[in-house]
């Protein structure tokens, strides 16, 4: 099987007739250095498929085409390249990096601060990873701030009331259709007019006219 067509094989599916070969491993990822520095970014992607086809458990190999797939904005490619060099070397500070970045500009700050805390771990005294973490922990505490004023927008009204807390005054005794005249017994008896206008007071309308059933 040639070069071209093991090159986008993946670590755990090389076929039997590839034979492992660190050496020229090596010299593909240098090839594929040279092209990243020049620009070509789908020769460097090719280089390095080629290069993990003959040594698939390089750490530096997988970070450098997680780093490809990060200025192509494969942000998904470049996860699973760094999480598997992760998983073959738990302290490979780069691969940390590498996904740590690739997370943070997928919006996944928290699991972003959680890679670039293992690299401050890792390596104490990189500024660059200090600063990235600082990102980080910017970016989780704006998420976690409109969220909350998402919440308080989106509340129910009548989750914001407590009614308990409102005195109700129990003076009203059901509705007087002869309202202010009701006890006067110097008053003439009034007429239809009389009787309507008293009717409408305020206070005064009786409840079936104003409960209507449609």
């Amino acid at each position: 099987m040639g070069e071209d067509e093991i090159m986008n094989i993946s670590s755990t599916q090389i076929p039997d007739d590839v034979v492992l070969d660190e050496e020229r491993a090596i010299q593909l990822k240098e090839s594929g250095n040279k092209a990243l520095q020049e620009g070509h970014d789908a020769e460097a992607t090719r280089l390095y498929s080629l290069a993990l086809s003959y040594s698939p458990k390089n750490t530096a190999i997988l970070c450098n085409r997680a780093l490809v797939y990060i200025r192509s904005e494969s942000y998904g490619l470049a996860i699973a390249d760094a999480t598997a060099a992760i998983q073959i070397d738990p302290k490979s500070a780069k691969a940390y990096y590498r996904r740590g970045t690739a997370e943070f500009a997928l919006n996944k700050p928290k699991a972003a601060r959680k890679d670039f805390r293992m690299v401050c771990k890792l390596l104490p005294k990189d500024r660059d990873a200090r600063a990235k973490l600082a990102l980080c922990e910017k970016a989780v505490k704006e998420a976690a701030f409109a969220e909350a004023i998402q919440s308080d927008e989106t509340m129910p009204l009548s989750s914001t009331i407590n009614v308990g807390s409102y005195a109700i005054e129990r003076t009203y005794d059901g509705p007087h259709p002869h309202g202010a005249f009701a006890d006067a017994e110097d008053v003439e008896p009034l007429d239809d007019v009389d009787k309507e206008r008293a009717f409408f007071q305020p206070g005064c309308c009786p409840m079936e006219f104003v409960m209507v059933r449609y």
